[in-house]
């Protein structure tokens, strides 16, 4: 549910007795739920380990800086189907994620470093995921070709 503050007040985020209240700066909205922990069961944990793997491969700071740039133009172009891309972090998965999706053979979960420039696959550059159709082509991809 939308919440507001009084007039003048700041908005909050985090938790206050049974609520949890979400400030998004970028929209200037603030939510508020119930706060309710989450049952976890096998996907979870599957989901935490590709997660963790995916991030041991580390990035270099010259395609993170590419991400984020994606994540900007991609976020302030009109055509975005409604997938939110906001930070680096969400680029990144995003892209690993179509990759598996468009190569069923790839596994996210044992994926490393030496296997993407061994097989040569599309997630080495972001200018390369938009060629492949990994990524949505936004204005001026060509120059965010940094290497993972």
């Amino acid at each position: 549910m939308k919440a507001r503050m009084q007039f003048g007040m700041m908005p909050i985020s985090g938790k206050a007795g049974e609520l949890v209240f979400c400030y998004n700066r970028r929209t200037g909205g603030m939510y508020a739920r119930e706060y309710k922990y989450p049952t976890l069961t096998g996907n979870h944990h599957k989901m935490g380990g590709v997660a963790k793997n995916l991030f041991a491969i580390k990035p270099t700071e010259d395609f993170k800086y590419d991400c984020r740039t994606y994540a900007y133009l991609y976020a302030t172009s009109r055509k975005n189907r409604g997938v939110k891309i906001w930070t680096w972090s969400n680029c990144y998965l995003h892209l690993m994620y179509a990759l598996a999706a468009a190569l069923p053979g790839i596994d996210l979960g044992t994926l490393t470093r030496e296997e993407i420039y061994q097989q040569d696959l599309p997630c080495i550059s972001i200018k390369r995921a938009v060629e492949a159709g990994l990524l949505e082509v936004v204005d001026n991809y060509a120059r965010l070709d940094n290497q993972i």
